[in-house]
């Protein structure tokens, strides 16, 4: 017999317009709580500005599991100055990648700590077939959902970008209102002061800068996107296209509902 639905919204509501998704089907949740030999591994793949995170940071506390952001880890590494965050930043001094093991030991130690044990979200890793053909033997994904968005909406979405320096929280200015698209701008309540810190620390990335931007796409195109195929042979993918953006929330819930049946 099929459950209830793991995590539930409910369209039009006060707190789902406002970016703040907090309703849960709590007795599905806690009978999930006691399948300990069940996790939810999930992926979110898409290109860069397709809204990976924005949907991850609000669907993961739904299901009670951790997002797990390769690009947060290396800045945290960074930040604090780490051995391996310095060994990360000598490769971006020199504007080479930085090496495939080392990202997939960083992703390893991470997935160990305690929050991660009932399941994970990804986003941003893994990045290339090799990262995801290793991974495998580390954990294999129960759903990867394909975020898709057309290259001029993703390009007016990276650069749109703001993300809180104190604390991380991410906004966009960007307006997309064009045929079928209709995406609002993510906006602080207060212009220019974030609404989770009340830091007036709201900046554009320099990754995410005019300038930056094709050079993304194209490394995405390039290195990323066969990972499409690599998981649609795999039989775990599913492709979601984004028409409006955050109010889309609650299909990419149904979408995960029916394809982890759980």
């Amino acid at each position: 017999m099929r459950h209830k639905p793991l995590i539930s919204v409910t369209p039009h509501d006060e707190r789902f317009t406002s970016g703040t998704v907090t309703s849960i089907n709590q007795s599905v949740i806690d009978h999930h709580s006691t399948m300990a030999a069940r996790t939810l591994k999930i992926m979110f793949l898409g290109a860069p500005g397709a809204g990976k995170g924005t949907y991850a940071s609000r669907i993961a506390p739904m299901l009670r599991i951790p997002t797990i952001s390769t690009g947060d880890l290396v800045r945290h590494e960074i930040k604090t100055r780490s051995p391996l965050g310095e060994r990360i930043q000598e490769f971006n001094n020199s504007g080479a990648l930085v090496p495939d093991q080392i990202i997939l030991d960083m992703m390893e130690t991470r997935l160990a700590q305690d929050d991660a044990q009932r399941g994970f979200i990804l986003d941003g890793f893994p990045r290339n077939v090799p990262q995801a053909d290793a991974f495998q033997q580390v954990a294999a994904l129960d759903l990867v959902v394909n975020i898709d968005l057309p290259q001029w909406i993703l390009t007016d979405k990276i650069s749109g970008r703001r993300v809180c320096t104190k604390c991380g929280s991410g906004y966009n200015v960007a307006f997309i209102n064009q045929g079928e698209y209709h995406m609002p701008p993510l906006l602080p309540k207060v212009e220019g002061v974030c609404d989770s810190c009340g830091s007036a620390s709201l900046v554009q990335r320099p990754d995410d800068s005019p300038e930056t931007v094709k050079q993304r796409l194209e490394v995405y195109n390039r290195e990323t996107a066969p990972l499409i195929d690599f998981y649609t042979k795999l039989g775990n993918l599913k492709t979601f296209e984004v028409k409006k953006g955050l109010a889309d929330l609650d299909k990419l819930v149904d979408l995960i509902n029916r394809e982890l049946d759980v």
